[in-house]
């Protein structure tokens, strides 16, 4: 089974011969892009608006770079900060982050981490829901839920199953990555992976057709926020 080496949609690229001129970015998100209700997931209860806290939590990345536009998907980390992937951000020259209702923000800095491929986006103190992670390992079959974005369209929440740790096999670090059986589509490159208890576990990064997914665990931002030399500036100049 080939397994996609990415799940982050690129959305307008091109070998520009200068960066001057970028493709025109994506448009806005289609008009019923706010999920049903009926799509919260089992593992939290929905709130006064009819929306679960996970899917609160769950972000749209729209990132420009010298060469063109790409989305993914990202979650609530702190009221100024957003997690998502290295790749989803590397090289980017502008961030846009959209929330689930709707609301636009633009990204002050980001930076991406060395070895892991995660990615943190700052902006100004503007959430007022954060996200709790738990660093913890899962069993065989154990459900876990995946919020983000397919290609960058409407918020989607999968259902699925830990299967087991094995070596990254995409940037071939040789550290261990979880195996999940999930769908995720191009777009949801950022998305975070809750367990039964509500609390994020790991953060997607790649997937294949065939439901196989795999994740950062978040042991590893766990020891980037403890130790911040494990990041590197994301500036980007054209």
């Amino acid at each position: 089974m080939r397994l996609a080496s990415r799940v982050c949609l690129v959305l307008a690229a091109g070998a520009l011969a200068a960066c001057g001129v970028i493709p025109a970015p994506p448009g806005p998100l289609q008009t019923n892009f706010i999920p049903e209700i009926t799509a919260a997931p089992a593992t939290s209860q929905a709130t006064s608006d009819g929306f679960s806290t996970e899917q609160h939590l769950a972000v749209r990345i729209r990132v420009a770079t010298c060469t063109g536009w790409g989305t993914g998907s990202g979650w609530i980390l702190s009221d100024h900060e957003v997690v998502t992937n290295r790749h989803v951000i590397a090289g980017a020259t502008s961030i846009e982050v959209t929330t689930y209702d709707g609301r636009e923000f633009t990204a002050l800095s980001s930076k991406v981490a060395k070895v892991a491929d995660l990615g943190l986006v700052t902006l100004d103190s503007v959430f007022t829901e954060t996200a709790s992670y738990q660093v913890s390992s899962l069993d065989a079959q154990d459900p876990i839920t995946i919020v983000g974005y397919p290609e960058g369209q409407a918020l989607a929440v999968e259902n699925g199953h830990f299967v087991r740790t094995e070596k990254d096999s995409v940037d071939a670090t040789d550290e261990l990555v979880w195996l999940l059986r999930a769908h995720v589509k191009p777009g949801n490159s950022g998305s975070a992976v809750y367990n039964d208890q509500g609390k994020v576990v790991a953060v997607v990064y790649a997937g294949d057709d065939y439901e196989t997914t795999l994740a950062w665990p978040v042991s590893w931002l766990d020891e980037l926020i403890k130790d911040p030399s494990g990041w590197q500036d994301n500036s980007a100049t054209c």
